[in-house]
């Protein structure tokens, strides 16, 4: 029988999300109640969510509108070029989307590599199925940039079966930039190899300026190479995590038909009214609402977390690489002979002496290679910035008493 690995985060969350009076954990932008979904359609005289829906099984493949309104929109993200068709699995959460991606297409003896830092699902599922991962780790000193040469040199000829990335990261709040996605498709492209690429947070561009290049999609290389994968769902910038509603995209329709065949073995069917309400969500008009909302949120919470970490930084205590993308941060706290924290014994004593709650990013995302009692990114936190305001200034507050302790 596999073993199941723990999943370290959730794990955290659920033994001390108890504790919390404030936090700074979560990384699904301040969701969003029926009412203040149903409000953008008043504003806009747009559809509304069909309430005759019966409460019953939904489409099994997904309901035609809400695979529609999923490919417009990562076509709307790339309108100049033309694009291949794409096809579309509807899964419960991008979480859902990936096991079935992982599962399905590696198998015991393959090798499959693994951007990192990164959600530890994507090494921990084809670990426990008997699959070699390499990890591609990115470069803290140089913007959590990857090197594509490193990748080539990761590539194992004939065994190696799929590149796997998380554009943009969780945790680190970095991107990968078009140059660097040309070249890891061209990459898979000579050696036949799948790209699977976890997009859940890539409608989260909010820190950067008119001018600043936003990498695109990996499915605007569908029609370069037929053999990638795109995750993503309604939980994180679209601030509608109950919905369950996450997505495989792909231009190759075998993948999504052997995608939708293993899927039969976890779930029948997504809700059907959660897909009328997704396919609310993702009209244009009620789209460009809610982002513009999610934004707004992540701006102005990453504008006074800046200034929370330059202020402590410049006393020796913070050090981090400042997002531009995603939901999160990844900061690095120092005690006062400067050196890192044990970033599991601060956020536990933390949270059970002040009630905030924060992510210690290297025991939940640095253990991709290590043991449970050391592990890389010692002393990093992983900082989610998407709570509303009034909540997210009391949460610096606190943490910056407690940095103030020493």
């Amino acid at each position: 029988m596999n073993h199941v690995e723990p999943f370290v985060l959730d794990n955290w969350v659920r033994k001390f999300k108890s504790l919390a009076k404030v936090t700074l954990h979560d990384t699904c932008v301040n969701p969003l109640s029926l009412d203040a979904l149903f409000k953008f359609s008043a504003e806009s005289q747009t559809t509304s969510v069909n309430t005759s829906t019966p409460i019953s099984y939904g489409s099994v493949t997904g309901q035609p509108q809400l695979r529609e309104r999923i490919t417009e929109f990562y076509r709307s993200q790339f309108p100049a070029q033309k694009t291949a068709e794409l096809h579309v699995a509807i899964t419960q959460g991008t979480i859902s989307a990936n096991y079935l991606v992982l599962d399905t297409f590696l198998h015991p003896g393959d090798h499959v590599i693994v951007q990192y830092p990164t959600y530890q699902q994507l090494f921990s599922v084809p670990r426990r199925g008997g699959v070699d991962v390499s990890l591609w780790k990115s470069d803290p000193k140089n913007n959590w940039s990857l090197d594509p040469e490193e990748l080539k040199r990761l590539v194992i000829k004939g065994k190696t079966k799929m590149i796997v990335i998380n554009s943009p990261n969780n945790p680190t709040g970095a991107s990968i930039p078009s140059t660097v996605l040309d070249e890891i498709v061209k990459i898979a492209a000579e050696n036949d190899v799948l790209i699977l690429a976890d997009e859940i947070f890539r409608p989260m561009y909010h820190g950067t300026s008119p001018d600043t290049e936003l990498p695109p999609s990996i499915t605007a290389w569908a029609g370069t190479y037929k053999n990638i994968i795109s995750t993503g769902s309604l939980s994180k910038g679209f601030s509608l995590p109950g919905l369950r509603i996450g997505w495989a995209v792909s231009p190759n329709s075998q993948i999504i038909d052997e995608i939708n065949l293993a899927r039969d073995y976890v779930t029948l069917s997504v809700s059907g009214i959660d897909q009328e309400i997704a396919t609310f969500a993702l009209w244009p008009d009620i789209r460009g609402k809610i982002l513009s909302r999610s934004a707004e949120i992540c701006a102005k919470n990453l504008a006074l977390l800046t200034e929370f970490v330059e202020e402590w930084r410049s006393k020796g205590k913070l050090r981090w690489v400042k997002p531009v993308v995603g939901a999160s941060a990844f900061v690095q706290v120092f005690d006062s002979t400067g050196q890192p924290v044990d970033d599991k014994e601060y956020c536990e004593r933390m949270i059970r002496e002040t009630g905030l709650l924060i992510i210690p990013g290297g025991y939940t995302f640095g253990n991709g290679e290590t043991s449970r009692d050391e592990w890389d990114f010692k002393g990093y936190l992983r900082v989610g910035f998407v709570c509303e305001q009034g909540l997210f200034k009391e949460a610096l507050r606190v943490w910056g008493e407690y940095l103030g302790r020493d």
